[in-house]
């Protein structure tokens, strides 16, 4: 179908569906569309403001929606954070965004990469994200680089990530924020010009504020933004010294209930699970952490989610634990992984055969 949109106004697209601009000017948090298909996955929503009257053609799949409203959906105070970044004068600059679940921490930074990305510049983002990851499989810490804009952090590659093997904060403090810090100090290496940190969306109690104050510490960044709708970050603001950019969520949020948060990980699952298969792994040929986890009778339809890896920290995707031969001592593990890791790390995330979530 196609969709006529006048200048001034926004379409908000629910997927999943693609999106291509016929005529006139669009952009998607700050990129300015070219005569190209973007993709809006089942579940997610994209914004797209109309500069000059426009033409779209669309395809919707199922359950998917369209929504026009005045104006743009991207608060003012966004245009406000990126000024405050780019006055910090030493590189690179290390941004950390905060706030509650449902505020669309994942649509700022792709916002921030897009107006970051001024002529040559490179934008490193570090998704700590662990239960809704957009660069890498749920349940771990990753990141990418753009060199140019994009539509959505799935957009960008993954070049490291770090297993946590949780999907929850709650669960994991501790491996969170090792993650986070191993994989800044490493992309740090390729001499970005900024550095966007995507966090979790626990910020509230005592506990979620001395967590993400202690992230906050360990990341040392040089800036802060924190998207509110009360005063849920007051008390991790006065926790810190380092300058807070305080922002609204933008105006085309789209509610996520527990049920769509786990959709959206499972998705993640079968994307990097894909033609996976059974691979067997010696014992003796692998380094199992911690090995104590390595179960006693282990059934495929009850699987274990590993982290796999290759030589020093090198990431080289997930796996799911279906058999465990003790008389051979050979682990069956689930993978699209060719080359033979050398170290196994076990999570916390049980998988039946379809990667669906057991409780």
């Amino acid at each position: 179908m196609q969709q006529t949109i006048e200048s001034n106004k926004t379409l908000l697209v629910d997927g999943p569906a693609s999106v291509r601009l016929v005529s006139g000017r669009a952009e998607v948090f700050g990129y300015q569309m070219r005569e190209k298909q973007i993709i809006v996955r089942q579940s997610k929503r994209l914004p797209f403001y109309v500069t000059e009257k426009s033409a779209f053609e669309i395809q919707m799949g199922a359950n998917a929606a369209l929504q026009e409203v005045e104006g743009s959906t991207i608060p003012q105070s966004w245009n406000e954070a990126v000024q405050t970044i780019s006055e910090v004068k030493s590189k690179p600059v290390i941004v950390v965004v905060v706030g509650q679940s449902n505020l669309g921490k994942s649509s700022l930074c792709t916002y921030l990469v897009n107006r970051l990305l001024d002529g040559k510049k490179r934008v490193a983002v570090l998704d700590g994200d662990i239960g809704q990851s957009d660069i890498g499989p749920s349940a771990t810490v990753g990141y990418g680089i753009a060199s140019r804009p994009i539509t959505k952090l799935t957009n960008l590659r993954l070049i490291n990530a770090f297993f946590v093997g949780n999907t929850s904060p709650i669960k994991a403090i501790a491996k969170v924020i090792e993650g986070l810090t191993t994989m800044k100090t490493e992309l740090l290496a390729r001499q970005p010009d900024f550095v966007v940190v995507n966090t979790d969306g626990w910020v509230s109690g005592e506990l979620g504020t001395q967590y993400k104050t202690a992230l906050i510490n360990q990341l040392k960044p040089d800036v802060v933004v924190g998207i509110k709708v009360a005063d849920e970050l007051a008390t991790l603001v006065a926790n810190i010294e380092i300058p807070v950019v305080l922002v609204e969520p933008s105006a085309s949020l789209s509610e996520r209930s527990l049920e769509k948060r786990k959709s959206l990980r499972e998705m993640t699952y079968i994307r990097y699970l894909q033609h996976s298969k059974l691979q067997c792994y010696p014992i003796s040929q692998l380094r199992v952490e911690p090995k104590s986890a390595i179960p006693i009778n282990q059934t495929p339809e009850k699987g274990i989610l590993v982290g796999l890896y290759g030589q020093g920290n090198k990431f080289l995707g997930i796996g799911v634990l279906r058999y465990v031969n003790r008389v051979r001592k050979v682990l069956k593990v689930q993978t699209p992984i060719v080359s033979k890791p050398t170290r196994l790390v076990f999570g916390k995330v049980a998988l039946d055969e379809k990667c669906q979530e057991l409780d």
